[in-house]
C-alpha cells in the first residue's frame, strides 16, 4: 500500500502539471486569437491604400486603428511567443550547454531581467491604463478615438508574459528537481 507522503507528491505533482497545461492553453488560445489581428492591420493597409491612392479620398481613422490593432497583436500574443520560445535571443554558447545548465541559465533569466521587466512593466502599465481611463483619454487627431483601450494592452499583455513565464519556470524547476520535464 503506498505511503501518504507518496500520495501527497503524486497528487502535488498532478496539480502541478494541470496549472503549467492550463497556463500553456491559455497562452496557446490568446496567440491563435489575438493573432488575428495581423489579418486586420493587411485589411485595413489595403483599404487606405485603395481609398488614398484610386479614390484620392484617404480616411482619417484607419492609421489609429491600425496602430491600435497593431499594439494587440504584438502585446495580446507576447506569452504565446515566450511559449515557443520565439523571441529573439543570442545563443551562441546556450545550446553548446547541457539540458541541467540551460535549465538553471533559463531559471537566472526569466527571475532577473524578464521578471524585472514584467513586474515593472505590469505595474506601471497598469497606473497608465487606470489614469487614461480615468481622464477618458482620446487621441488628439481629428478622428479623436479613446486610447484607454489600447493603455490596457500594456498590463494585459503583461499578465500573458508573466502567467507564461511562470509557467516555464515551474516547468525549469520541476526539471532540476525531478530530472523530468513537464
Amino acid at each position: 500500500m503506498p505511503s501518504g507522503g507518496f500520495l501527497r507528491r503524486r497528487f502535488l505533482v498532478r496539480k502541478i502539471r494541470a496549472i503549467v497545461k492550463g497556463i500553456d492553453a491559455i497562452s496557446e488560445w490568446s496567440g491563435r486569437i489575438f493573432s488575428g489581428f495581423i489579418v486586420t492591420i493587411i485589411a485595413l493597409s489595403l483599404y487606405e491604400v485603395f481609398t488614398r491612392r484610386l479614390l484620392g479620398k484617404p480616411t482619417i481613422w484607419t492609421h489609429e486603428i491600425i496602430a491600435y490593432c497593431f499594439c494587440a497583436a504584438i502585446l495580446l500574443t507576447i506569452g504565446y511567443t515566450l511559449k515557443h520560445r520565439a523571441h529573439a535571443n543570442v545563443d551562441v554558447l546556450y545550446d553548446y550547454f547541457s539540458p541541467r545548465t540551460q535549465a538553471i541559465l533559463d531559471l537566472i533569466t526569466y527571475t532577473v531581467f524578464l521578471g524585472i521587466f514584467v513586474s515593472f512593466l505590469l505595474y506601471h502599465g497598469t497606473r497608465f491604463a487606470a489614469t487614461s481611463w480615468a481622464i477618458m483619454e482620446r487621441t488628439p487627431s481629428a478622428f479623436n478615438f479613446y486610447i484607454f483601450p489600447a493603455k490596457t494592452l500594456i498590463p494585459v499583455g503583461m499578465f500573458l508574459l508573466a502567467i507564461q513565464m511562470i509557467s516555464d519556470v515551474i516547468r525549469r524547476i520541476v526539471f532540476l528537481v525531478k530530472g523530468e520535464s513537464l
